[in-house]
């Protein structure tokens, strides 16, 4: 796998919990003595729904098998996949029997090695009369934390080498079921930067297609350094289903099939901005012609 910039991180231990910063503040407090151990009964895992991706955020599942209610009073998720741990302060009440699921804003990747194990979910909690602390034992079911330690480092190696950009409004021609648009990616390499990417392929998504196929053949070894150009992408809708379009969560996020002069490869992420998607699914509206909301 290729090795980039390791990240330096500092953790204080007190009685074998993580103590993470709070907020935007950093420090070490020794916490109060737990009763006991996290017991079994309490497990954790981590995962992502369509809308969680492109909101950058993990959702932890916390499951209480125990008879009685847990109070989470803090919890943390660490892994050697990210640069930070992420921290959920409480109270969190989760009922005997049953799970709840937190969603937490996700930080950085890091790229030196293949993250393969579950992270590490440490809580501070009241179960029933008890004070309990520990690690909880925690599941990756979807590799979660793998996809996106590989996602957020295949996107910081091609963007030390190119920007990818969608443009601002989409470029159309005609009306009605006979209109035609284009997208324009502007390709702009990154002055003095060494490498390159290669583009294989862009795919189609769940609202847009290729005007000629699914897919866009679109081939081309970008330079770091190089001269600025523009892919050019027709577009039509993916299909005329009126709830492609009121369902779509990423139809507007182009994927690029890359690979990287380092390594990488994998999809690579643009997408589209407010004014841009308004227009994408104004366009997939009148050429399906749907009725406008």
């Amino acid at each position: 796998m290729p090795r980039r910039r390791a990240v330096t991180r500092t953790r204080c231990l007190a009685a074998s919990v993580v103590v993470a910063a709070v907020s935007v503040t950093a420090g070490c407090a020794v916490a109060a003595e737990p009763d006991g151990a996290v017991p079994g009964e309490i497990t954790a895992s981590v995962l992502q729904s369509r809308q969680d991706v492109v909101d950058g955020r993990l959702v932890v599942q916390v499951d209480n098998g125990a008879d009685t209610t847990l109070v989470i009073d803090r919890l943390t998720v660490a892994s050697a996949g990210l640069e930070d741990e992420l921290e959920l302060q409480g109270p969190k009440r989760v009922p005997p029997g049953r799970s709840v699921a937190y969603r937490m804003d996700l930080p950085g990747p890091t790229c030196d090695e293949v993250v393969a194990d579950p992270p590490s979910i440490v809580i501070e909690a009241q179960l029933g009369d008890a004070s309990v602390a520990g690690r909880v034992p925690a599941t990756d079911p979807y590799d979660t934390i793998a996809r996106v330690q590989h996602t957020g480092c295949l996107a910081a190696a091609v963007e030390e080498i190119v920007a990818i950009t969608p443009p601002e409004r989409l470029r159309s021609t005609g009306s009605g079921t006979e209109r035609r648009a284009v997208l324009d990616l502007a390709v702009a390499p990154v002055a003095g930067a060494e490498g390159s990417v290669e583009v294989h392929q862009v795919l189609g998504t769940t609202l847009l297609s290729a005007e000629g196929g699914l897919d866009w053949p679109v081939t081309a070894t970008i330079e770091g350094g190089g001269s600025a150009s523009t892919i050019e992408l027709p577009v039509r809708p993916a299909r005329c289903d009126p709830h492609a379009g009121a369902e779509d969560k990423r139809g507007t996020i182009i994927p690029i099939e890359v690979t990287t002069s380092d390594g990488w490869s994998g999809l690579y992420e643009v997408r589209s901005g407010p004014a841009l998607k308004q227009d994408l699914f104004d366009y997939f509206t009148e050429r399906c012609g749907l009725p406008s909301s």
